[in-house]
């Protein structure tokens, strides 16, 4: 059950990011009549022994865990036995007084604004480091010499990506995509995935590991996650998004899906520049991050937040090894990065202009 819950937090999070480009499903979240899921439940109603983090939606359990595994840079089994909700190591109790403090902290001394998390002082480190890095000397000023050029416009960069890709005339020219490829899981192991979208806004993602198959779907108007025969409802946040990665032609319509782009400037991604974005997409008031690659203008990054509990939990994709098809260009490889865990896609085949039924990306009756 606990890989079941991991696989479908994977997928729902990869749904967000795919394409040209966290919710567990649990038997207790469904309704045995109609296998859909009812009203959200809080975490100590599907899970057991919950205590400091009572009330929280069950479907944000997922995202605390693994934005505490990051912020410690430690495993599940740091804190947890099998099964989960025993208590039998110290280090899981203390974790229970840690998050207390942290809201105490943020209720007290914040406002319940949320400014202190598990990060602030954990670093990445199971043991908080308490004296400040020596070998630097601050009275000395830097002599590095620092040289300013003059940064282009938000239209600029959008206008360089759209020719990086192929041109609007190369982009239009296309009208379905059929990927195939490989899901290439934390731990390394690869499962079959199929990815197939339809202009102007269809998408179907098929993720097939060995017992379980995962098909999240956008039709045009509704999103959908199903898991074998159990449906997820996707909750509004979510929907938003899935019906933006749905956008065919997004590379000339990032203006359009987007209410406002700011130019934040130039940062570094490995040995690579990158012109910096921040875009607030036109259905949500949640800013992302757009990274377009200076030489080549590609699009290489694309990084986002949501809330939790806890504080914000980070979800990263990348964007690597562009090929071009049929005048297009595409990334081949993909990775995701949450906290503590990154995982990815790897494409083998890429076929464009095929005919795909319109009823193939509606939430199906059966699944076979």
């Amino acid at each position: 059950m606990k890989k079941l819950k991991l696989f479908s937090l994977l997928l729902i999070i990869a749904v967000l990011c795919a394409v040209g480009l966290s919710r567990g499903i649990a038997k207790e979240d469904v309704n045995p009549s109609s296998e859909k899921l009812t009203n959200e439940k809080t975490a100590e109603q599907v899970y057991k022994n919950i205590q400091v983090l009572k009330g929280m939606p069950a479907s944000q359990l997922d995202a605390v865990m693994a934005f505490m595994s990051g912020s410690l840079g430690v495993r599940c089994n740091y804190c947890h036995v099998n099964p989960f909700e025993k208590d039998d190591k110290p280090t899981k109790q203390t974790a229970r007084k840690m998050i207390q403090m942290v809201f105490d902290l943020n209720k007290g001394s914040f406002n319940g604004q949320g400014a202190i998390t598990c990060f602030t002082c954990h670093r990445g480190q199971p043991q908080p480091l308490s004296a400040p890095a020596v070998g630097q000397n601050l009275w000395q000023q830097s002599t590095t010499a620092t040289k300013d050029t003059p940064l282009p416009t938000v239209d600029q960069i959008l206008d360089h990506y759209v020719q990086a890709v192929g041109g609007k005339q190369a982009i239009e020219k296309v009208s379905s995509r059929v990927l195939k490829g490989s899901r290439v899981g934390a731990d390394g192991v690869l499962v079959p995935e199929e990815v197939y979208a339809k202009a102007p806004n269809k998408l179907l993602i098929i993720t097939s590991y060995p017992n379980q198959v995962f098909r999240t779907g956008f039709n045009g108007t509704q999103g959908w996650a199903r898991s074998n025969q159990v449906t997820r409802d996707l909750p509004a946040e979510v929907q938003s998004q899935i019906r933006r990665e749905a956008e065919f032609y997004k590379e000339t319509k990032l203006k359009e899906m987007y209410s406002k782009m700011t130019l934040r400037g130039k940062a570094m991604i490995g040995e690579r520049e990158v012109y910096v974005i921040e875009a607030i997409p036109a259905d949500s008031a949640s800013p992302e991050k757009l990274y377009f690659d200076v030489q080549t203008g590609l699009l290489v990054r694309k990084y986002s937040e949501s809330k939790t509990i806890l504080g914000p939990f980070p979800t990263q994709t990348d964007y690597e090894d562009y090929r071009e098809v049929d005048g297009v260009k595409l990334p081949f490889t993909i990775r995701w990065s949450i906290p503590g865990r990154v995982w990815g896609r790897r494409i083998t085949e890429v076929k464009q202009n095929v005919s795909l039924d319109d009823a193939q990306f509606d939430l199906p009756t059966t699944v076979k």
